[in-house]
């Protein structure tokens, strides 16, 4: 199993708690499309953070590849979640001053690659995507969906074992949308990537083969969809 939590509770303290996540219990194993669905408030967001590392939890456990993460110094943090994880936002966390090819190559150079490899590297992942002549752009030149591109390049440049994509279409027009969709779905398909997305939109999640909900810091049910491909997200977008 890559992914596993077991009765992983967070609560945040203020003037008054708020107990987010009750005994998260969750499995997804290695080259599984998933979507955790929820609406505002429901604790997806929580559970994102524990995923990718970002934030701790207050009890359970959280293994990757039978690794329990709990309690790391932000350097451990850090470390594992280059290695192990890539992220795609949906605000893209593009650095503004850097061209694409630089933007790509940033997880490399804190991985200490040298200058050439990690820039043949990152022109290699650019071509993948179709952004070969944006490579020198700035994110100020390019589209809402280059720069989601660019973000999923660099999101893979590092060969991570997990591709954590939060509302990774929340910004983008619904033509847009699609093909992130259909490029994530690829990506899953044929390199067997491991990729969760976090969403609230259920066509978002039509493209995945398992859909994790939850509600209230707990999870309802988890369903199983075997029609999952970028068709069916295409299709309802364009009945709206």
């Amino acid at each position: 199993m890559l992914i596993e939590l077991k009765d992983v509770n967070k609560t945040y303290f203020g003037a008054q708690p708020l107990h987010v996540l009750k005994g998260i219990n969750l499995s997804i194993e290695r080259g599984e499309f998933v979507s955790i669905m929820g609406a505002s408030g429901s604790g997806k967001s929580t559970l994102l953070n524990i995923l990718g590392i970002l934030d701790n939890y207050d009890s359970g456990e959280y293994r990757i590849n039978g690794k329990l993460i709990w309690d790391l110094t932000e350097k451990q943090a850090a470390e594992y979640r280059n290695k192990m994880i890539g992220f795609v936002f949906q605000s893209y966390n593009l650095i503004g001053f850097k061209t694409a090819v630089e933007n790509v190559e940033l997880p490399l150079f804190y991985q200490g690659v040298p200058r050439r490899k990690r820039h043949e590297r990152a022109m290699d992942y650019l071509d993948k995507m179709g952004l070969k002549d944006w490579a020198h752009h700035y994110p100020n030149e390019m589209s809402g969906g280059q720069k989601q591109r660019v973000a999923i390049a660099r999101a893979l440049i590092t060969k991570p074992d997990i591709i954590l994509a939060d509302e990774p279409t929340g910004a983008l027009d619904s033509k847009t949308s699609v093909e992130i969709m259909d490029l994530l779905s690829k990506l899953n398909r044929e390199d067997q990537l491991t990729i969760i997305v976090v969403t609230h939109e259920s066509v978002v999640a039509s493209v995945t083969n398992k859909i994790v909900r939850i509600k209230d810091g707990v999870i309802g049910d988890v369903e199983t969809n075997p029609r999952h491909d970028a068709s069916p997200f295409g299709e309802s977008t364009k009945m709206k």
